[in-house]
């Protein structure tokens, strides 16, 4: 725990001991000196949490006497659960959630945070709150800053070949608030899904009882014949990266699939390009977008892997030929980005800060997923790999003898936690894994691996 937030838990442990009665109205508070010595505490952290009791009404000093508790019944009670000061301050685990049942994980949404450059974001975050930037201060574009638009329109035609104008990129706190918005753009919109498939897609199509259909996907991406064979007419898919099989599209279904959204009017595909940045193996495929000619395709990623979850940026690129659809829009959301973040990322990326960041990142997770490939490469005759050319995660399908429910209790005795492939795949009986490496410390890279190999070799 930072010390920085100890003076914080002792706030509220004083805080609820006074609420629940330990200490009376009127009773004299330990001296600043004597608690600190009895929690093994300095001094300032004492005075941090006395202070925001004093500031909160909790207790009141007397001038060469001391501290003293208010008159509880004019206080605005809220009860929690903490525990005792001496109870916080004797383990640090304490401070902490419960402990996993596991100690290694091959966790899906995690990165890797030792490598952020918090120092340059740090002095980014300090320039948006200088006072020549009190707009920032008010409500944000329905679109999201206008600096955030142009270096992510900047970025996406060096990156990705995807050719836009500002005006046409759209920000949103997440890939499904911004599906949430398309669906209301395409309002009249029959959806063609993968099978299996990123579940927000899913869960907003039910949500909103739209019509969709599935479509299998195979190693070469989403089968394209059963497009022929529906009225549906916007196609939503993972081509880079497909989540969460992990295949990449190949060339020829993606001028198939353009092809087949350029016969006609009404017809749209969305591309969520979602961790398009990370290419280990073989050439830069290039985006959907980047190879339409007559305005077919919305591109829609996130800054989710590329910086960090929370930063809670993700954007889209409409077709021009819908831009009006959403500038006529009743009702529509306000931006639910904060205008100071938009800032801070959009100053990261002008200063080249970004680029560089992915360039190390790039070189990290594929050293990452190399060491892990290669430690696994013995034991190919039982374990199948596929997904791994691109992205941060890749599957591993068992071939040997062992059951779904064996390969998860032995997981369980090496402490490993894994998920099973059928937690996005209803049809998946076998024994499959979907593996995210991006989090792991490349100090842990052995231990996991090992606990995999034990858990899932015979």
């Amino acid at each position: 725990m930072s010390k920085n937030h100890l003076y914080v838990n002792l706030y509220e442990t004083l805080k609820q001991q006074i609420i629940e009665g330990q200490y009376k109205s009127e009773d004299k508070f330990p001296s600043k000196r004597a608690l600190g010595q009895h929690l093994s505490v300095s001094n300032t952290t004492i005075e941090h949490a006395y202070q925001l009791l004093l500031d909160e009404g909790y207790i009141y000093s007397k001038p060469r006497s001391g501290y003293f508790v208010s008159d509880i019944e004019t206080l605005p009670i809220i009860p929690t659960n903490i525990n005792h000061a001496h109870q916080i301050f004797s383990s640090n685990e304490n401070f902490h959630n419960p402990k996993p049942d596991y100690d290694l994980a091959f966790n899906m949404s995690e990165i890797d945070t030792e490598y952020f450059p918090m120092k340059q974001f740090r002095k980014y975050a300090k320039d948006a709150f200088e006072d020549d930037e009190l707009d920032l201060l008010l409500h944000a574009s329905f679109k999201g800053e206008i600096s955030l638009r142009q270096e992510i329109a900047h970025y996406l035609f060096n990156s990705r070949g995807v050719t836009c104008h500002p005006e046409q990129i759209i920000i949103g706190s997440s890939t499904e608030q911004l599906i949430n918005l398309l669906t209301d753009i395409l309002s009249n919109g029959k959806f063609l899904i993968e099978n299996p498939s990123y579940p927000p897609i899913k869960q907003v199509l039910d949500k909103k009882q739209i019509t969709y259909l599935q479509v299998p996907v195979s190693h070469t991406g989403i089968e394209i014949d059963y497009f022929q064979k529906s009225n549906n007419n916007i196609a939503y898919v993972t081509p880079s990266h497909q989540f969460p099989t992990g295949y990449v599209m190949s060339l020829k279904k993606r001028t198939q699939l353009i092809n087949w959204a350029q016969q006609s009017e009404g017809r749209y595909i969305i591309e969520d390009d979602y961790d398009s940045e990370f290419r280990y193996f073989g050439k830069p495929i290039p985006a959907l977008q980047s190879l339409d000619t007559k305005d077919k395709v919305i591109y829609i990623s996130t800054f989710s892997k590329s910086l960090f979850p929370s930063c809670r940026i993700a954007y889209l690129v409409l077709p021009n030929k819908l831009l009006s659809t959403y500038n006529q829009l009743n009702n529509k959301e306000g931006n639910t980005v904060p205008a100071h973040t938009q800032k801070i990322v959009a100053n990261f990326m002008k200063s080249g800060s970004f680029e560089r960041h992915l360039n190390k990142m790039r070189n990290v997770y594929r050293h990452k997923l190399t060491t892990i490939l290669n430690a696994l490469m013995p034991y190919q005759s039982q374990l199948k790999i596929d997904g791994a050319l691109a992205g941060m995660h890749f599957t591993l399908t068992v071939k040997n003898s062992l059951t779904m429910k064996q390969c998860l209790e032995n997981a369980k005795k090496n402490k490993l936690k894994i998920i099973p492939f059928s937690q996005y795949d209803n049809n998946q009986n076998s024994a499959k894994f979907i593996l995210g490496f991006g989090g792991i410390p490349i100090s842990q890279l052995k231990e996991h691996t090992d606990a995999l190999i034990k858990s899932l070799i015979v």
